[in-house]
């Protein structure tokens, strides 16, 4: 029914997850799906979600509860491959909690049926 796509970038600290809650966010945000609920006869427990991340790097770190936590209905599975972008931010912020200069972008694909 629905399929958008995102994408977020950590610059600072190197968390995986802080970007790829932006991307899922950065798929969804602009979107309204009204008659979703007359096609689940008004329980959105049935629509099904489904997350595509493409992660660049430290995808064992990947929360995948906080990505879940992006949506307020459905059933939502989160599937995590490699992709996205390593690219150096110019700078490391050692107050920011840089590791290194690099920052993690996240790519998302969000699904949405029933």
């Amino acid at each position: 029914m629905f399929v958008e796509i995102g994408m977020g970038v950590d610059l600072h600290g190197q968390d995986v997850t802080k970007a790829a809650v932006r991307a899922v966010r950065n798929a969804i945000e602009r979107n309204s799906m009204p008659g979703m609920r007359a096609l689940v006869d008004g329980d959105t427990s049935r629509m099904l979600v489904h997350v595509r991340l493409a992660v660049p790097a430290d995808a064992e770190r990947l929360d995948v509860g906080a990505v879940r936590a992006v949506f307020p209905y459905g059933q939502v599975t989160v599937e995590v491959g490699p992709g996205g972008m390593l690219a150096p931010s110019g700078i490391h912020l050692a107050d920011k909690g840089d590791t290194s200069e690099m920052m993690y972008v996240v790519n998302a694909a969000v699904e949405v049926g029933i």
